[in-house]
């Protein structure tokens, strides 16, 4: 390195010194060839000096970038891999826990139905026993009704039907016998009941 350093200041006192001597021309220092070599010098510096720049400075700041980036880049897939199994994992925990407790709430409702279907069955036993005993108490009722009312129209028929013979024919009748007759006839009625 330090054979370019002594070079760069060789080749600027030798530049300098073409310079000040040839200061009489007039022109476009562009175009006077004696600037030249000067120009080339620093065009040849400025390129020595850009690349070692670019070659030591700016080019290894840029690929540690890029190499960091790219760590990050595989370490944010590798998270995310990572992530996503752990998703997979909890997704099956949960979806195999609501399988267990559809499972547990679906024994808990048939065991409910089963006991409320027993419950049912034990009440409509009682209530079926109340209703019979309440029809047979019904029917026993309605028989002794019937044979009460039976035997109040039967009583009460012998002098409706004397009235009814009396008013509409004119046979003569004995009510002793009259009376035998419908208290026969009103027996095999309550018979045939």
């Amino acid at each position: 390195m330090s054979y370019f350093i002594k070079l760069f200041f060789y080749f600027t006192l030798i530049s300098s010194n073409i310079v000040y001597a040839n200061d009489t021309k007039a022109g476009l220092p562009q175009l006077d060839l004696s600037t030249y070599p000067s120009l080339m010098f620093w065009a040849v510096i400025s390129l020595i000096i850009g690349y070692f720049l670019m070659s030591y400075v700016v080019t290894p700041n840029i690929q540690s970038i890029i190499n960091l980036r790219e760590t990050n880049i595989q370490n944010d897939l590798v998270k995310a891999k990572a992530s996503n199994q752990e998703n997979e994992k909890i997704k099956l925990s949960i979806m195999n826990h609501q399988k267990e407790i559809k499972l547990r709430s679906q024994k808990l409702i048939n065991e409910a139905l089963s006991v409320s279907k027993l419950d049912i069955e034990k009440t409509e036993g009682d209530i079926s026993k109340k209703v019979n005993l309440k029809i047979s108490k019904a029917e026993i009722s309605i028989q002794e009704i019937q044979k009460k009312t039976i035997s109040e129209i039967i009583s009460n028929a012998d002098e409706i039907i004397i009235e009814i013979v009396k008013k509409f024919t004119n046979i003569k009748y004995d009510k002793s016998n009259f009376k035998q007759v419908v208290k026969s006839a009103s027996k095999n009625i309550l018979m045939e009941k």
